[in-house]
C-alpha cells in the first residue's frame, strides 16, 4: 500500500554515431515480493524521435551505453577501493568525467563518460517530462541481480553486452561490442528471461531496492537531487496516508460508539418517562379521577368507553412533568351519520419538558383503546417559561 514505486521504466540509451541513438525500454512492475518485466520496446533515430516514443508516466532508471563510454576492469581489488579512478585512468583528469564503480568479488570495473555529454542527455530527458531517478553506464547494474541470474555455458551476450563467467558461476569479465550476437540462455530464478530485458530489469531492480543494495550508478547531482526530492515527497505521502487511515479508523469507532450510546440513551428516556408518574402525584391524580367519574356518570358512556375509564387511562399514564389544562371529548360515535368516524379526545396542557410529552404519547399509543395519538401543537407560552401543548387521541 505504501511502496515508493510500483512501476519503473528501465531505459537503455545507446549512442550509435553522431546524433543517432538506439533506445530500448520496458516497464517493470513490483507486486509484493515479485518483480516482473513487461514487453520490451526499441526505437532508433535522433533524440527527438526517441523522446516522442518513451512513455512519460513512470519513474525512469537510465543506462547510457555505446560510443563515449569507457569501461576498465581492475583485478585483485579486494577491500581496497580507494582511488580506483586513478588506478584505472592515471593520465586523465577526473573533474571532466562522470565515474561509475562496480564490484564483483575481487574485481572492479571503473566506467567513465564526459560530463557535458551526459548532462546534455539528462537535461533533454528531464525537460521532455521524464523523471530520471537513477543513472548508470553500460550493463554493469546486472551485478545487482547476479545472484538471481543463471546462464548456460561459460558466459552469455545480450544486446551487445558480453559477460564471461567462471565455472563457479562468478563474473570474470565484461565488455560491450556493438552488433555482438546474443548467446546463452538466461534465467532469472526459474523463469526464462529475454536477453533484451536483462538491462531494463537490472536497472529497475536497483531502483526498487535502492535502500537495500549497493547500486551501480553514476553520481550525477541533477539526477540524485531529483531522486532525493521524490523520496522526501513519497515519505510525506506515506505519513499522510497513515494519518488519514488512522483518522478514518477513529471516525468509524466513534460512529459505532455514538450509535451504541444513542440507543442506550433512548432506552433510558423511555424508562424515565414510564416512571415519572410517581407516588408524589398519586393522591392528586386519584382526586382528579374521582371528580371526573362523578361528571361522567351523569353523562353516561361514549363510544363504548366510559368517560371515567378514559380519564383514568389518561390521568394514570400522565407524567408528573405535565400539567393538563383542558380535556374535551368529541362524541362522533353517537352520531348515525358518522358511525364509521373515530371519536376523539383533545387535551391541552403545559410543561417544561418535551421529552415528557413524547414519552406520554408513546404510553398512550400502547393503550388498546387508542387508535391514534397526535401532537397538534407545541409552543412556548409568551407569559411563562413553560411550553403549551395540544394532543389529539382518536379511539
Amino acid at each position: 500500500m505504501f511502496e515508493t514505486f510500483e512501476h519503473i521504466l528501465g531505459v537503455e540509451l545507446t549512442l550509435l554515431q553522431n546524433e543517432t541513438y538506439r533506445c530500448g525500454y520496458a516497464v517493470v512492475t513490483r507486486k509484493g515480493d515479485n518483480i516482473d518485466a513487461a514487453d520490451y520496446h526499441t526505437v532508433e533515430g535522433n533524440l527527438v524521435k526517441i523522446l516522442e516514443r518513451i512513455p512519460r508516466k513512470y519513474p525512469v532508471a537510465l543506462s547510457i551505453n555505446g560510443k563515449g563510454i569507457i569501461h576498465k576492469q581492475l583485478k585483485g581489488v579486494g577491500t581496497d577501493t580507494k582511488d580506483l579512478f586513478r588506478a584505472a585512468f592515471s593520465s586523465i583528469e577526473r573533474k571532466d568525467f562522470y565515474v561509475q564503480e562496480a564490484f564483483s568479488g575481487d574485481l572492479a570495473w571503473v566506467s567513465i563518460v564526459r560530463q557535458t555529454f551526459v548532462d546534455d542527455i539528462v537535461a533533454k530527458l528531464q525537460s521532455s517530462g521524464l523523471n530520471v531517478y537513477m543513472l548508470s553506464l553500460g550493463a554493469l547494474p546486472v551485478i545487482s541481480i547476479w545472484e538471481l541470474l543463471s546462464a548456460a555455458g561459460e558466459g552469455f551476450s545480450a544486446n551487445g553486452h558480453q559477460f564471461e563467467v567462471s565455472v563457479e558461476g562468478n563474473l570474470i569479465a565484461y565488455r560491450y561490442g556493438e552488433g555482438a550476437e546474443d548467446k546463452g540462455s538466461l534465467k532469472l530464478g526459474n523463469t526464462k528471461l529475454k536477453s533484451t530485458l536483462l538491462v531494463p530489469y537490472a536497472l529497475a531492480f536497483q531502483l526498487f531496492l535502492h535502500d537495500k543494495l549497493a547500486v551501480v550508478k553514476v553520481e550525477n547531482e541533477q539526477v540524485d537531487n531529483r531522486f532525493e526530492d521524490f523520496l522526501e515527497f513519497s515519505k510525506l505521502k506515506k505519513t499522510a496516508g497513515i494519518f488519514i487511515f488512522v483518522l478514518l479508523g477513529l471516525l468509524v469507532i466513534s460512529f459505532f460508539a455514538l450509535t451504541h450510546y444513542n440507543a442506550e440513551n433512548a432506552k433510558l428516556n423511555q424508562q424515565v418517562g414510564a416512571i415519572t408518574a410517581t407516588a408524589d402525584q398519586s393522591d392528586l391524580l386519584k382526586k382528579e379521577i374521582a371528580n371526573q367519574k362523578i361528571s361522567l356518570e351523569k353523562l353516561g358512556w361514549n363510544g363504548g368507553y366510559s368517560y371515567a375509564f378514559l380519564l383514568n387511562e389518561i390521568g394514570s399514564s400522565k407524567p408528573r412533568a405535565l400539567t393538563l389544562n383542558d380535556i374535551q371529548f368529541d362524541r362522533l360515535k353517537e352520531s348515525a351519520e358518522n358511525k364509521d368516524a373515530l371519536a376523539s379526545i383533545k387535551i391541552t396542557g403545559e410543561t417544561s419538558n418535551l421529552s415528557a410529552v413524547n414519552n406520554w404519547i408513546f404510553l398512550l399509543k400502547e393503550k388498546k383503546w387508542a387508535k391514534e395519538v397526535k401532537l397538534l401543537r407545541y409552543q412556548q407560552d409568551s407569559e411563562s417559561e413553560n411550553f403549551a401543548f395540544t394532543l389529539l387521541i382518536q379511539y
